[in-house]
């Protein structure tokens, strides 16, 4: 999956596969749990491969519209 593609506003548990694509195993309501599932995972490798992430909705493009409407 395109990092991208990945849902807004969740905790997720990925697996790196290639520049700029992961592998969704898990989503999460909080951070905690999505720690807690990613350790469990990478509990006995050698070099840790999954990571807990949060993908944020983008921001800037909506200040910038409220903006300017703001400024007419």
């Amino acid at each position: 999956m395109r990092v991208v593609d990945l849902p807004l506003d969740t905790w997720l548990v990925v697996e790196p596969l290639a520049a700029g694509e992961v592998k969704l195993l898990s989503t999460h309501t909080t951070q905690h749990q999505a720690e807690a599932e990613r350790d469990k995972r990478n509990s006995g490798l050698r070099a840790p491969r999954y990571s807990a992430i949060m993908t944020l909705t983008p921001t800037a493009g909506a200040l910038a519209c409220a903006a300017a409407v703001a400024h007419k």
